[in-house]
């Protein structure tokens, strides 16, 4: 593959893969689309690599089938990475949530018409999310969260400030991989998925000693004592370094061996103690994540 696209580009996660892709020597080509151009300080972040111009812009809107700002970039394109969203924080309204689907559903339909070998959707935790408390929370042990379990939308919990409900939010990343599943298992290979439940990759440095139980950076974390929903957001940690190299491996990997059109993996760090599993990703991807968020 060399020509890859990432929608919500200028977005937290959008931005980070972008700026990693643009120093491959695999990549001819990084197409990034948003509803607005980078800025001039984001624009000198890439020409201080001397890789500006492998990278390209366009302002479009995801959600208008008929919008060819987008629909043009995907003919021709290898590899499609999904992050964009109307609202990409939990406490999403169903307004937002149901255009940030219609992006899914847009885009997954026009990259198997357009032959991209590979769709890259972004999902989120909190698909998972009632595993924080019980009575899912006692089912399952360290590495137990497996992508094979059944989905538990949305997560429940209280910042220190106020109760938090993710789950209009979750509803549209777990219809999303229903739909990578259902075209996954038409595509017949000619266009395969990977779709990534991202846990918690802060914007900028991402350090692991800013993650709280606020669970978004939306939020404020009130004080108080640890609590399970501190832990439960901490052990989801996705070092950038680790984010960089599971995308990179997602959008590369080879789907032999794989048993099916679409592949699920949990987007996490290597993190001691979590109930997430990292297994799938490790025999799908060779995903081997090296930082630790209680190391």
């Amino acid at each position: 593959m060399s020509r890859i696209v990432i929608t919500g580009a200028v977005g937290n996660l959008g931005w980070k893969l972008l700026r990693h892709l643009v120093w491959l020597p695999g990549t001819t080509e990084v197409v990034g689309l948003d509803v607005r151009m980078p800025n001039e300080s984001e624009l000198a972040e890439l020409n201080a690599g001397g890789n500006a111009g492998k990278a390209k812009f366009a302002v479009c809107d995801l959600t208008d089938w008929n919008d060819a700002r987008w629909r043009d970039v995907m003919r021709g394109a290898d590899g499609v990475v999904h992050f964009a969203a109307r609202n990409p924080f939990p406490e999403a309204n169903w307004s937002e949530s149901n255009a940030s689907l219609d992006m899914t559903l847009n885009l997954a339909l026009a990259a198997v018409d357009a032959g991209v070998r590979r769709f890259v959707c972004v999902s989120s935790n909190h698909v998972m999310g009632r595993y924080l408390n019980e009575p899912l929370a006692s089912s399952i042990g360290a590495g137990g969260l497996t992508t094979s379990l059944d989905h538990a939308v949305g997560t429940i919990w209280n910042t220190g400030v106020r109760d938090m409900d993710s789950t209009i939010y979750a509803v549209s990343k777990s219809s999303g991989e229903r739909i990578c599943h259902a075209l996954g298992a038409r595509g017949e290979g000619k266009t395969t998925f990977v779709c990534v439940r991202v846990g918690w990759c802060q914007p900028g440095e991402n350090l692991k000693t800013t993650l709280s139980a606020a669970g978004t950076v939306t939020q404020p974390r009130g004080a108080g004592e640890e609590t399970e929903a501190d832990v439960w957001f901490r052990n989801m940690w996705l070092s950038n370094r680790d984010f960089a190299q599971l995308f990179e491996k997602a959008v590369f990997a080879n789907p032999m061996g794989w048993p099916g059109g679409c592949v699920v993996v949990n987007g996490v760090s290597n993190n001691t103690g979590m109930k997430w599993s990292l297994d799938e990703g490790r025999r799908y991807l060779n995903y081997e994540p090296v930082d630790d968020v209680n190391g």
